[in-house]
């Protein structure tokens, strides 16, 4: 078994590559993919790069030029739940482009001659599990009270359901308030993973994550560092839950 492992932006990859064991790096257009070992087993790690033409174009060439047959995104996300907080994690079990609308040839968020509107993350009751497991063993570890505490963040909840992706930063409580009212149940919204999920359908139902930390409320209210944030929380919370599915796969 061979995962593809990709994240947007480079913190959201930099534990992963630092601790995998790489065999070597291969450079496909402006992408470059390290192929290796990591939580005993086979892994590819890339940088997707932002937005959903970016991420479906990285997913294509692990899944096409690598052979990969599960894929695992990872980064941050904002809340669309107002119970999520910063720092908790949100596991996709579905999908949606929250920007997609051919109306009125077809109807809103469907993506034409594919009649669906969502895509599935089939591998999300195993990405759950691992969040759950390395919450409860590894985190205060990983992570120090100190830097938790910095942004406010005590326990991690893990919550899992829909996302939405679109290629728009919503950044506003407009935004989000609107969001909320297309999409009710929608626990996130971020920039790739609904083009990944929808890939991954498309090149005969591979199973897939997206593991999405949350980094703000989607509603002006983003952390102060952002960088600061992916650096000392997302990026090991997210590195890992990864770790941790890695090593309990079948």
């Amino acid at each position: 078994m061979k995962f593809g492992i990709l994240g947007a932006l480079p913190q959201e990859v930099a534990l992963i590559k630092r601790c995998m064991t790489a065999h070597r790096s291969v450079v496909v257009g402006t992408r470059t993919f390290h192929e290796g070992e990591w939580g005993g087993r086979r892994i590819v790690l890339a940088l997707s790069r932002v937005g959903k033409v970016s991420a479906a174009l990285t997913t294509t060439l692990l899944l096409e030029r690598f052979g990969v047959d599960r894929v695992i995104f990872t980064g941050v996300a904002g809340a669309l739940d107002p119970r999520l907080r910063p720092g908790d994690v949100v596991i996709a079990d579905r999908l949606l482009q929250h920007d997609m609308d051919a109306r009125p040839i077809f109807p809103r968020f469907e993506v034409p001659l594919l009649n669906r509107s969502e895509f599935p993350a089939a591998l999300a009751p195993e990405a759950e599990a691992a969040a759950r497991a390395y919450i409860a063993g590894a985190l205060e570890a990983e992570i120090p009270a100190e830097r938790r505490a910095a942004f406010g963040i005590a326990t991690p909840s893990v919550r899992r359901g829909l996302v939405i992706s679109g290629d728009q930063f919503v950044g506003g409580a407009a935004q989000a308030a609107a969001l909320r009212g297309l999409q009710p149940d929608a626990l996130g919204v971020e920039m790739e993973g609904a083009a990944v999920a929808q890939v991954c359908h498309e090149m005969g139902g591979v199973p897939a994550a997206i593991v999405r930390v949350i980094s703000d409320r989607a509603d002006g209210s983003a952390a102060v560092d952002f960088q600061r944030f992916v650096d000392d929380i997302a990026e090991y919370l997210t590195g890992g839950i990864v770790r941790v599915m890695l090593e309990r796969s079948a």
